[in-house]
């Protein structure tokens, strides 16, 4: 593989296996590489995919030099930098909570890049296991990114779901399906409806059960959104924003 060796483009290192952590690189919504060494911050790309206030981020941004109480010199990497479709620019880090109450070095490093993030106007935002997706609302999010692409984005399919939900509140997706024209197949209904989900034009309840046993859970539930639900796709995805 070409980045094996290397870092994507726009990387300031290559990241790398720690301990049983997975590791790996996958494609954004502008089809920029991004890099991730985690499962959580494998996470957190999933939530910056889904935002739509996001409109490209990039992992492994720069290294930030700061020097610390001690007076040493020192140099960390965020994990990510995000842009918002208002200016403003993030970055984002992704640490263990126990980590980071016990080690002084990330606290360290942390105040520095707060400091770094306001002279440049921008805003520092932590991410841990305890913040991050979990159960439910992590497959929902590992299924439907499959269906992100606007490879699966049928208008005219897509037009039949937004009618067939205009007049209703919650309904079982089933339930539509069996009202479907036969002119449409069952794979192409569903990856359409998929891509709706992903990208908030239809709603669900993330963190619940909602494909079990190759089929839609008995308590699945779909509705038609608001415009003020797809204007903001993900709003946990921000994270805590240090302030000290």
């Amino acid at each position: 593989m070409i980045y094996k060796r290397k870092p994507p483009p726009g990387n300031a290192r290559r990241v790398r296996h720690i301990n049983k952590n997975i590791a790996g690189i996958t494609t954004n919504k502008c089809g920029r590489l991004v890099q991730f060494e985690s499962e959580q911050e494998r996470k957190l790309i999933l939530l910056l995919e889904r935002d739509a206030t996001v409109t490209d981020f990039i992992s492994q941004p720069e290294t930030l030099r700061y020097v610390d109480e001690n007076g040493r010199s020192r140099q960390y990497t965020p994990d990510f930098q995000v842009w918002r479709d208002n200016g403003q620019i993030e970055l984002h880090e992704v640490v263990i909570t126990q980590r980071r109450q016990t080690k002084e070095t990330i606290r360290q490093r942390e105040n520095a890049a707060r400091q770094i993030c306001q002279q440049r106007h921008w805003t520092y935002h932590i991410h841990t296991e305890e913040t991050l997706p979990v159960g439910y609302e992590y497959a929902n999010l590992d299924v439907l990114a499959t269906f992100r692409a606007n490879t699966y984005a049928n208008e005219e399919i897509a037009t039949w779901w937004l009618n067939q939900l205009q007049s209703r509140g919650p309904v079982h997706p089933q339930l539509i399906l069996t009202e479907a024209p036969p002119i449409h197949t069952h794979g192409l209904l569903l990856n359409t409806l998929y891509h709706l989900l992903w990208h908030s034009r239809v709603q669900m309840v993330w963190d619940a059960p909602f494909i079990w046993r190759g089929s839609f859970h008995p308590d699945a539930r779909i509705w038609l959104a608001t415009k003020k639900t797809q204007a903001s796709h993900s709003p946990s995805c921000l994270g805590q924003e240090v302030q000290r």
